[in-house]
């Protein structure tokens, strides 16, 4: 884990510790925290596989249920 140094204005900084504070947390834990809810973190394959699973279905079939043939699709 890396050490980090940010600028910040001093009334952010003191909302900032408020928040911390509030939700029992040291402000280095919770900016942390924030920056990886913003940015995210990485999927492990299982949490990768659920999350597209979970995605949109792919609709192959027309307005009348058939599906495209074999030629359709490459075309």
């Amino acid at each position: 884990m890396k050490n980090v140094t940010v600028t910040m204005d001093d009334a952010v900084l003191q909302r900032a510790r408020v928040a911390a504070a509030r939700d029992g947390k040291s402000l280095s834990k919770f900016i942390a925290e924030t920056v990886e809810v913003r940015v995210g973190r990485p999927l492990n394959q299982l949490e990768a596989l659920e999350q597209f699973l979970a995605g949109p279905l792919l609709l192959l079939t027309d307005e009348n249920g058939k599906a495209p043939s074999r030629d359709d699709l490459y075309d």
